[in-house]
């Protein structure tokens, strides 16, 4: 009987995903394709999940991006 390979996990196929991106890569762009490629797969719970974690990495990067509201009143 031959040995079957288990699916990853989202998170370890997430985090795979991040190592391999370039030094300077647009992180948010580049969640942003995942994002459209997964949601044609969304009824699944895996592609879902990291789905989900592509989601979470780009509003992240977003809010960093944003100035903090003690910076406006500056």
């Amino acid at each position: 009987m031959g040995l079957m390979n288990p699916t990853p996990l989202p998170e370890d196929v997430f985090v795979a995903w991040l190592m391999q991106q370039p030094k300077n890569a647009d992180l948010v762009a580049a969640a942003s394709v995942e994002v459209a490629r997964l949601r044609r797969h969304a009824s699944h719970p895996g592609a879902k999940r990291l789905h989900d974690l592509f989601c979470a990495l780009i509003s992240a990067k977003e809010a960093g991006m944003r100035p903090k509201t003690s910076q406006l009143r500056q």
